[in-house]
């Protein structure tokens, strides 16, 4: 029966997450951004292509692809495997997230936390997803972040330097995964001036964390990557790095400015007023106020279910004020914090973590992967300081566990909304995608007539951020230049572009245009398309609003 009640709460997280894995399956899929490039960089690493040299690697850092691209080695090439790979590391990141706030926080609020991430986080059907993400790179690396936590956690708590050895080695896989995990790295060693270690010990998690960062960098050098090689990639970095385009997108959420502090303090006074609303009612157990609790619950379900800005709004932008919140409680209970060693180094953690997003952790962009750690030092720092009293923190777990059981809903129900309109499938040998109608008006004869009217060692580089293609038909493209977004094609050079072209004579180029200002020969492609239609035979054209226009070399 202790098991029981130890255990089933976690049973039942395994239970929900298996059915959303059966539920999502191919379903939260882009087709038109980032996906398609992790899984086509993944195969050329698997079939040769070395990272830095032949691919331009944005995330700089090189474990998702080598990881990704050895498994393709043994396992089937297919939309499958990465679906896999995905949710096994949702497993770790759900199971660590659960078995953290467990160290701080009742079963009941750990469960409901956990599902609150698995439905606001992993099953979000965007391309910010967990199992299909924009970036393997970053999933792996808070998989493994959040591994270095817990496992750093139990060394706090028993002094066991095994613990502390292989928290240095998920630390060190983290940031192996991607830059934003490096921060974290460094403040494990910040941390020995509070948890004090001799010298052999400190070492010793050096060269733990050094490990697998390491290991990659013996990989690429076995493959034969070369000080040019990397001379040229940071060259080639430095320039996309000061691209105009990269720095608009960073500006919605990297950058403190006048939008985002008023986007956190409406969040910050949405938050306050529901919090504050559900906590009175709580507090008070008289039916009356029984009465009011289900009124209002039964508001917020229909206002979800019939108001759809009411759910986009709560899921997408909702926990903007988070960091700043976290620091705030933080600092007001320095003195507190400096005396318990173990929610010092969550909440420090949480944030060096989350400062890439610091200013209004967005969760329509890379808030949603920071936003696990922060909400649970969150609710650790209140409940461990400023609701102390049994009666009042009884009341704060209720009323936090009824805010994070309606925003699951409400991320449920917005996730439902997207998946319903993608209600028709392309079944390919690569795997099954689900898409909206008018994807599949474009994409299903496209990938048809490429299999049919192509040869399978012919390359075929696709323009217009759609990559997906090239793994869905089994057709490679070109290195380097298989995919670019805006800030890429910048930092490359429309005449470098051209003269790789011109230079390779890739066999067939597929174009993803629209009528719309904003499409791609409109914009960053304008002169790319004008070589291209210019000099490739157009042999056939699919779409109406959205056009794809299959050319051949002449």
């Amino acid at each position: 029966m202790e098991k029981l009640k130890t255990y089933g709460p976690f049973f039942i997280i395994a239970f929900l997450f298996l059915i959303n894995i059966f539920i999502f399956n191919g379903k939260m899929i882009n087709i038109h951004t980032d996906f398609g490039r992790e899984l086509l960089f993944s195969k050329m690493v698997s079939q040769g292509a070395v990272l830095y040299r032949d691919i331009f690697n944005t995330f700089v850092c090189p474990f998702s692809y080598l990881f990704n691209g050895f498994v393709l080695k043994f396992a089937p090439v297919n939309i499958g495997t990465f679906y896999t790979l995905g949710a096994i590391n949702c497993a770790v990141i759900l199971s660590c997230i659960y078995f953290i706030s467990k160290k701080f926080l009742s079963t009941m609020v750990s469960t409901i936390l956990t599902v609150f991430v698995m439905y606001y986080c992993c099953f979000y059907a965007g391309l910010m997803n967990f199992l299909t993400p924009y970036s393997y790179a970053i999933v792996y690396g808070l998989g493994a972040c959040l591994v270095s936590v817990l496992l750093y956690l139990e060394f706090l708590q028993t002094d066991k330097k095994l613990f502390l050895y292989l928290s240095f080695l998920f630390g060190g896989l983290s940031a192996a995964c991607k830059y934003e995990f490096c921060l974290y790295g460094l403040f494990l060693l910040v941390f020995f001036f509070v948890k004090k270690c001799d010298f052999k010990t400190i070492l010793y998690s050096i060269l733990s964390f050094l490990f697998v960062p390491f290991i990659c960098a013996g990989i690429l050098l076995l493959q034969g990557l070369n000080f040019q090689d990397i001379s040229a990639y940071l060259s080639l970095l430095k320039d996309f790095l000061h691209q105009p385009y990269l720095k608009t997108v960073y500006a919605l959420t990297c950058y403190l400015n006048k939008d985002s502090l008023i986007s956190a303090a409406k969040t910050f006074l949405a938050a306050g007023c529901l919090f504050l609303l559900f906590y009175k009612l709580y507090k008070n157990d008289s039916l009356p106020v029984k009465f009011l609790r289900r009124l209002l619950w039964g508001i917020l379900i229909v206002a979800v279910f019939l108001y759809f800005p009411l759910t986009e709004y709560f899921s997408y932008s909702f926990f903007g004020f988070l960091t700043y919140a976290v620091l705030i409680l933080s600092l007001f209970k320095i003195r507190e914090l400096k005396n318990d060693k173990n929610i010092l180094f969550l909440t420090g953690a949480a944030h060096v973590i989350s400062l890439k997003s610091f200013w209004f952790l967005s969760s329509n962009f890379y808030g949603r992967y920071f936003l696990p750690l922060l909400i649970v030092s969150f609710i650790v720092i209140l409940k461990s300081f400023y609701f102390t009293q049994k009666k009042s923190s009884r009341v704060f777990e209720k009323t936090f566990c009824a805010i994070l059981i309606f925003l699951s809903f409400s991320a449920f129900r917005l996730n439902l909304v997207a998946l319903v309109l993608k209600d028709r499938t392309i079944n390919t040998q690569y795997g099954t995608v689900s898409v909206t109608k008018t994807e599949e008006s474009v994409l299903k004869p496209l990938s048809t007539y490429i299999v049919n009217n192509t040869k399978a060692q012919q390359k075929l580089v696709v323009l217009g951020q759609a990559p997906l293609l090239n793994f869905l038909t089994g057709r490679d493209s070109m290195p380097l230049y298989s995919h670019y977004d805006e800030a890429i094609a910048g930092a490359y050079g429309t005449d470098r572009i051209i003269r790789a072209y011109f230079k390779d004579k890739p066999d067939y180029i597929v174009v993803f245009d629209g009528k719309d200002k904003n499409s791609y020969c409109k914009t960053y492609g304008k002169d790319i398309c004008q070589w291209v239609f210019e000099n490739y035979i157009l042999e056939k054209e699919f779409g109406i609003s959205e056009i794809a226009y299959v050319l051949r070399r002449k």
